[in-house]
């Protein structure tokens, strides 16, 4: 296995923000909670500052789509919208690390602590729908990206070559997964075609939400922001299927349609984008399998009862739903 984060310990930590930042730090660096990428909280030694450091997984993102994360956040903070961008040093956000084998690169973010939103009542749906509806107005001014496109045939097939690649998957099942996936591809990719492609989060659930005493909800973590569906970021916030969430998509759409018209014919699309997401978690976890500690944090992964279930609901998907 290899180990991306080779290299990467208590010193160089503290090599690779001091000489970003120009300061020294005080002795705290303390582990947070992230297994894509590595991410810590250190504090200035001279005003006490307490700052999060957050190491880019290698290979996962270009430079040009990390700055682009951050020139998108930087815009939206500019416009007082409720996220967290990345600190400008001499007018640069990102950062090579110091004494690594291999270059990673980091940026830091003041730290801004917060309570997990667990659940939302109608207030908190109509702030979230307020919220999202400003950032895809910021969204869909951005008419080029280094982003992936998220459809099918963009994302999902990619995803899909990866994941056939991969060690991961048992033997036996690549014949009968690599058939239900280009059937998902196959069938999904028309619905999109009328779709509106858009700057989004992406990957909006209710653990990248935070509640902040005094200033509400935010919406942390653009990780992977991609071109897509505005859609795409109400779905996973939703209990149930959009049907089966009356209330939540009345709430949702008072808060969003305050700021901008939100098609409601695209919720045809959220089958095919759980298939695409269910895919594209499979194919995520072929590239954290190279990881040393992998199989002590996804024991599943590499069990025929994990593929089998994969498959079926796909087809499922295929059959029954699309």
């Amino acid at each position: 296995m290899t180990n991306v984060w080779k290299g990467l310990n208590h010193d160089n930590i503290f090599k690779s923000v001091e000489s970003a930042l120009g300061v020294h730090l005080s002795p705290l660096l303390r582990a947070r909670n992230s297994y894509i990428n590595r991410v810590f909280e250190v504090e200035r030694s001279d005003n006490q500052e307490r700052l999060i450091v957050k190491f880019y997984r290698p290979e996962r993102w270009t430079k040009d789509q990390i700055l682009e994360e951050h020139a998108f956040l930087d815009e939206l903070q500019h416009d007082e919208l409720p996220v967290i961008a990345p600190i400008k040093v001499k007018k640069s956000t990102l950062f090579k690390s110091q004494g690594t084998e291999s270059d990673i690169f980091f940026c830091l973010f003041p730290k801004k602590g917060g309570r997990a939103v667990d659940e939302c009542d109608e207030e908190n749906w109509q702030n979230i729908g307020r919220h999202l509806a400003r950032i895809h107005s910021a969204g869909e001014l951005h008419k080029k990206s280094k982003r992936i496109m998220w459809r099918p045939s963009i994302a999902t097939k990619h995803h899909i070559e990866v994941l056939l690649k991969s060690d991961l998957v048992p033997e036996k099942f690549l014949p009968s997964l690599g058939k239900a996936s280009e059937l998902f591809v196959e069938k999904a990719e028309p619905l999109f075609a009328k779709a509106a492609f858009i700057l989004i989060h992406g990957d909006c659930h209710r653990s990248n939400l935070i509640s902040r005493p005094g200033e509400g909800i935010f919406l942390i973590d653009f990780d992977d922001m991609v071109m897509g569906p505005a859609v795409q970021d109400l779905w996973m916030l939703l209990p149930g299927s959009p049907e089966d969430c009356e209330n939540e998509m009345k709430w949702f759409l008072k808060g969003y349609e305050t700021f901008r018209e939100f098609d409601t014919s695209s919720l045809m699309l959220v089958p095919a984008l759980r298939g695409m997401r269910l895919i594209h978690f499979a194919s995520w976890l072929a590239v954290q399998s190279r990881d040393p500690h992998f199989d002590k944090h996804f024991p599943q992964a590499r069990t025929p009862k994990y593929w089998n279930e994969l498959i079926k609901e796909i087809q499922e998907l295929i059959y029954n739903t699309l």
